[in-house]
This record gives C-alpha cells, structure tokens and sequence, in this order.
C-alpha cells in the first residue's frame, strides 16, 4: 500500500517531536507521499524546508483565516525560498469563527496568488453552530468569481450534497478524512457514496483530526473502499492519480 496523505501539518509548533515523527513516516512503506500544509509564515517556511530534506514531503505556502497576518507576506516566502516542492497555496478559506469581512479578502488574495503561481487552492470551510453565514456557500460565491485556474479541494469537506454538486460542477474535488469513521458521519458518509471517484482523495489533517496519521489513514482509506465497493488496488489507483492531477508538482 502506497498513499498519499493530502492534507497534514508536520511543525514545531504542533508536534513537540516533530524530528521522530518525520522519521518514522519516512520509514514507513504505507505512506508514499505526504502534502505539509501552510498556516503562517513561520509554518509555511518550515514545511518548505521539511518537503526539500525529506522525499516524501511537499509543502503548501498559506495564511490560515484564523491566524493574523497579511498574504502579503507569502509573497516573500516566494520570492526567497527554493519553492520546487511548494504544491499549492493553502489552506485558506472562511471558518465562521471570526470576521467574515478579513477572510474574504485573505481568500481572494490567496486565489490570485494561486493563479499567479500556476497552483492549486487548498480550501478551509468551516461553518461553526448558530452561524448565521454558511461557510461552504459562500466559499463558492467567491470561487465563481475569483476562478482558481488550477483547481482546488475542499479539504476536511463539511458534507452537503447540494454544495457537492456545485463543487463537481465547478470541477472541484473534495477531501475526507478521519472524521467519516466516526459513528455520527452519516452525512459525511453520503458524500463519499455519491461522489465521482474521480474528484475525491483522502486526508487525516494530522495532528488536528487524527491520532495517529499512518493507521487513521489506512483506515479511512479502507472505509473509501468498502463505500465505493472498490479493491484496494483500484482504489489506491484512483486516488492516488486524483492526487496527482490536482496537485500536479507531485512526483
């Protein structure tokens, strides 16, 4: 078995053995490759710098809409770093937990930027309970607008088949990740049931939503598979390849 991991984020911040963790991932057959993802500078430097020692990683460069700070200064990031293995921008988006009004226009810059770059968009969509904005709508009300050029992916994906389909439309893909194990993820569930097979990959978001990023991986990838009522071989392929052709600087 050989995955790919989308959606991880591997930093001194979040891990306090980062360098074991690093280690053991590259010693481990069951993972192939692995995206680091962006949340700041600081974060974005760093997994830069992890993709350019480490095979199995590539990096993101991103300004998450919850953390301070101007996209702006992505841009030096870009202008000062060896970004070879840099395979998108993100994750940005809108998380209904703070000012609407300052995400979007980080959102918007993050889009241009993307399109400037020749990459894709990884999305953050998170509507939080009572909110009165609903985060995945207006996300697309901004994608319409603002046409990421080269793809994009609703990662940890809040299930709405409606929204779905606009996404599919829109020839979006949509990530899952540990949370359709969960006995609650019926609507999470119908998401991946419904999906084309090839507008979907898998994700574990470590170390926010999963444990253990190696088990939690293979085990939602195992879940893909009985829900689609794919082999694991095919599977692999199909996902893998979705992979591949999102975030093409994969190798």
């Amino acid at each position: 078995m050989n995955l790919i991991d989308t959606h991880v984020h591997y930093n001194s911040k979040d891990l306090n053995n980062l360098n074991d963790e690093i280690i053991n991932i590259n010693k481990n057959n069951n993972i192939d490759k692995i995206i680091n993802v962006g949340l700041n500078y600081d974060i974005s430097k760093e997994a830069i710098s992890i993709s350019l020692n480490n095979n199995k990683f590539y990096s993101t460069i991103g300004l998450h809409q919850l953390n301070e700070g101007s996209v702006d200064i992505l841009k030096y990031l870009i202008d000062n770093c060896e970004i070879s293995k840099v395979v998108a921008i993100g994750e940005t988006g809108i998380d209904t937990n703070k000012n609407i009004d300052i995400q979007i226009k980080k959102f918007i810059y993050s889009i241009k930027l993307a399109n400037e770059l020749k990459l894709p968009v990884i999305i953050h969509s998170n509507t939080t309970k009572d909110s009165l904005i609903y985060a995945n709508k207006l996300c697309l009300e901004i994608i319409k607008r603002y046409i990421p050029k080269y793809g994009f992916v609703f990662h940890s994906f809040q299930p709405d088949l409606d929204i779905l389909n606009e996404i599919l439309n829109l020839g979006g893909f949509v990530s899952v990740e540990p949370m359709i194990l969960k006995s609650n993820a019926k609507k999470s569930l119908e998401v991946v049931r419904n999906i084309d097979i090839n507008n979907l990959l898998i994700e574990t978001d470590y170390p926010y939503l999963s444990n253990n990023e190696i088990d939690d991986l293979i085990c939602v990838f195992n879940k893909v598979c009985a829900l689609k009522g794919m082999d694991e071989y095919s599977m692999e392929n199909n996902l893998n390849n979705n992979a591949k052709r999102l975030f093409y600087k994969l190798k």
